[in-house]
């Protein structure tokens, strides 16, 4: 990931600043090429549009709202998709967004004041170690048998969804690995009803919020915004008709490999501070 990727800066760029076309242009590219993959993999559209949005000379924070603003748009291109093929629970969903909501918005105001580098080796770590398990494990769940929604079941999720919304309000990047885990592990989804329901309540939700909570804070940068959303919802069809189309085996690779890319990434700077 780009250096300095969670490092908040104390500059802050006018929301309104002059901005000329070939940038629009870029973010336009990156929106739609970061949602496009995102689609296919679950998560991992700050892998790609938020170092590009740094690259361009946004100070951390304008770049994170800008980033939340275009996947807060990936929900609503998906979830067009899915809902033609009917791979929404919308019981899932609506308990996933509910629960998470108020703890994006933490997070969202923690990472306005707080950096986020102490904890982006841990999370490195977990997600490294979340791929290698379901690497280990004998087979992947190609059928779609999903688990009652007993209580238990929904205090255990609730307990896991609790810190993977503030994480997503806070740091953003990987996000969706966690919660593409727990429909995964914990409700047993296959793969493409799992990356279906992240999309779909991370996206729309989660990251929606996350969105508003930075436009409320007047960290977005409006000229770039639309670019952004039509590159967003774009790119975030596209890739979910895709994926529908290359099934479960393939959205699992592209799940596994951007997983393992972002746990390295995450972990990164902190092995080369050893060497």
């Amino acid at each position: 990931m780009a250096t300095g990727v969670n490092r908040i800066e104390a500059i802050q760029m006018d929301p309104f600043q002059d901005i000329g076309i070939g940038l629009v242009l870029l973010t336009f590219a990156a929106s739609f090429a970061a949602c496009f993959f995102s689609s296919l993999s679950g998560g991992g559209a700050g892998l790609i549009l938020l170092p590009v949005l740094l690259f361009t000379g946004l100070p951390f924070i304008n770049a994170l709202a800008s980033h939340k603003l275009a996947v807060g748009f990936i929900g609503i291109g998906s979830t067009l998709r899915y809902v033609r093929e009917r791979l929404i629970d919308w019981r899932v969903f609506w308990w996933t967004a509910l629960v998470g909501l108020p703890f994006v918005v933490l997070g969202t105001r923690f990472a306005a004041a707080v950096p986020g580098e102490v904890m982006e080796p841990l999370v490195g770590g977990v997600i490294i170690a979340m791929v290698g398990i379901t690497l280990a494990r004998k087979a992947a769940p190609n059928v779609f048998d999903p688990a009652r929604l007993s209580p238990r079941l929904l205090l255990i999720g609730s307990a896991l969804l609790i810190p993977a919304a503030f994480y997503s309000g806070w740091i953003s990047a990987g996000s969706g690995v966690f919660t593409t885990f727990i429909y995964l592990w914990l409700l047993r989804y296959d793969q493409l009803h799992a990356t279906s329901m992240t999309l779909a309540a991370n996206g729309i939700f989660w990251n929606g919020v996350g969105a508003v909570a930075h436009v409320f804070m007047g960290h977005v940068i409006w000229p770039l915004a639309p670019g952004l959303i039509a590159g967003a919802l774009l790119g975030s069809y596209l890739g979910a008709s895709f994926g529908i189309k290359r099934g479960n085996r393939f959205l699992r690779f592209m799940f596994l490999g951007t997983a393992a890319v972002t746990g390295v990434l995450l972990l990164w700077p902190t092995v080369r501070g050893w060497l």
